[in-house]
């Protein structure tokens, strides 16, 4: 048998805490093996590298993990002019990536103290695997092998809050990349940069974006091509110094909200049920309680149910053990909802 009880305020609390974990296939918070998939990349390969950490060629259960993309603003390393033929795919990755991130206006990005970078490389994670955004401070990427390896991280250990570069709301806050690891920090910051190169790029941990600056990485470790009307396939180069590069670390942040409900049982209510074997059955056929329970009643709470103002049923709590409840005996139970 079920019974009503109205909570109170005093019954209801509620808390948030941060919550990170790792952002890749099984939770883990760092890979070293990465591939592509020679379908996709002929399909879509001009547009998109989606990286996987198996390889999807043997291991079907193999899932991306992110994508690897190149955007020029003026169309360069792709094929396509103005007005000729080709889709200049590079230019639509610039513009995509110039309209969500930039304010209106902007045709450039700024990485750094330089605020005319007309071409970058973006590593994105999709939403499901980001769920709220990547943790600022809990990612490291390497590029590169041997002595033309680069260790990149993010500044947001001494850039508290974010650069004040103007950008849209959807994509604050946005951090430089720069040189470092985590376990050492910030090797070059971003201001310390070369105005004819700029920072290593920008990162949007709202967005799941990283953008790498090609003007500041060496053609050593990541021979970019900008020609006009050329299949340059730069993501692809991209991908390769990665791959070189043998370590990708990154977590994922999120706010969980929990509520807490106290369900509290008194001494003088819930000690009733219509539970059959509560009772027997006299001769003339009236329900009476058995013998046993007789002046001292017992029952046993199996389950919480969370009721709106409509009676609607929202939740339910098994308990893991009955909980006795006599007149003598009262009962408080917490019920804890994350979401």
């Amino acid at each position: 048998m079920s019974f009503l009880k109205q909570l109170e305020s005093d019954d209801k609390a509620r808390d948030t805490a941060i919550v990170t974990s790792g952002i890749f296939s099984d939770g883990d918070s760092s890979i070293t093996t990465f591939f592509s998939s020679s379908t996709q990349y002929t399909n879509t390969g001009d547009y998109n590298i989606d990286v996987y950490r198996h390889n999807p060629a043997v291991n079907a259960s193999a899932s991306v993990q992110f994508g690897v993309v190149y955007g020029h603003a003026e169309g360069s390393g792709s094929l396509g002019l103005v007005g000729s033929t080709g889709d200049r795919t590079t230019a639509a990755i610039y513009g995509q990536f110039n309209n969500t991130i930039n304010p209106p206006q902007t045709t450039r990005f700024t990485f750094g103290p330089k605020s005319t970078v007309k071409h970058f490389y973006a590593l994105s994670f999709n939403r499901a695997r980001l769920r709220e955004k990547m943790e600022a401070g809990g990612w490291e990427l390497h590029i590169g092998s041997g002595t033309n390896k680069i260790k990149l991280i993010d500044d947001s250990s001494t850039q508290k809050g974010g650069t004040t570069n103007r950008r849209t709301d959807f994509a604050s806050p946005e951090f430089n990349v720069v040189s470092g690891t985590i376990a050492t920090g910030v090797g070059t910051a971003a201001s310390a940069e070369s105005a004819d190169s700029g920072s290593y790029g920008a990162f949007y941990p709202s967005l799941g974006v990283i953008l790498l600056n090609p003007d500041r990485i060496p053609l050593s470790t990541v021979n970019t091509v900008q020609a006009s009307n050329t299949d340059s396939r730069n993501n692809r180069k991209m991908f390769d110094s990665i791959v070189a590069g043998a370590f990708f670390q990154a977590k994922r942040q999120e706010e969980i909200t929990s509520r807490h409900f106290f369900v509290r049982a008194k001494s003088k209510h819930f000690n009733a049920t219509t539970n059959e074997t509560y009772y027997t059955q006299s001769a003339a056929g009236t329900k009476l309680v058995i013998p046993g329970l007789r002046g001292n009643s017992r029952t046993y709470i199996t389950t919480v149910g969370l009721y709106n103002d409509n009676d609607d049923l929202l939740a339910i709590a098994k308990l893991s053990q009955p909980i006795l409840k006599t007149t003598a005996r009262e009962a408080l139970i917490k019920v804890k909802l994350d979401f």
